[in-house]
């Protein structure tokens, strides 16, 4: 079951990356592109707001990945004189922590797609609309909760040889 949820929430987890990097791929292109056309004198109208939104998007469905990876900071020093069993209980602790911090992120940032759906909010040069945006980054940090959630089950019924 618990390999079944890994392997569930890793593959999401990559798909998410794949979409965060052909969004950064087009970011490039379209910025390569603006600049070329700025050049001689027929710049994209709305390239600012798009690559924010775009950059938005690049950040938000990487962390699951990112975190499933551990490739955020990590304070080795600091746990390298303390027992394994200490050592695991940090590492619970502080994916609890990663957990509730993940889920109010994820909640007020649905929250606010909500909200920027019931007032019709849109970018004001090429009017892209902003709450699938905001909505898709809070399901992001929701994926990041399953990432750290997998995390602890895997340290109560996984054996390490740690």
């Amino acid at each position: 079951m618990l390999r079944k949820l890994k392997i569930s929430v890793a593959g999401l987890s990559r798909g998410m990356f794949i979409i965060a990097g052909i969004t950064l791929i087009s970011v490039m292109l379209l910025t390569v592109l603006d600049v070329t056309l700025r050049f001689f004198g027929h710049p994209i109208i709305g390239v600012y707001d798009i690559v924010a939104c775009s950059g938005l998007l690049v950040i938000g469905f990487s962390l699951p990945l990112a975190a499933e990876r551990k490739a955020h900071v990590y304070m080795e020093m600091g746990q390298r004189m303390y027992s394994r069993i200490v050592k695991q209980v940090l590492s619970v602790l502080t994916r609890l922590i990663a957990i509730g911090i993940s889920f109010l992120i994820g909640w007020n940032l649905v929250q606010l797609g909500i909200g920027f759906q019931q007032t019709g909010e849109v970018s004001l040069t090429v009017k892209i609309v902003y709450y699938p945006i905001a909505i898709g980054l809070g399901v992001c940090f929701f994926v990041q909760m399953l990432v750290f959630l997998v995390d602890i089950l895997e340290m109560f019924f996984v054996r390490n040889n740690d």
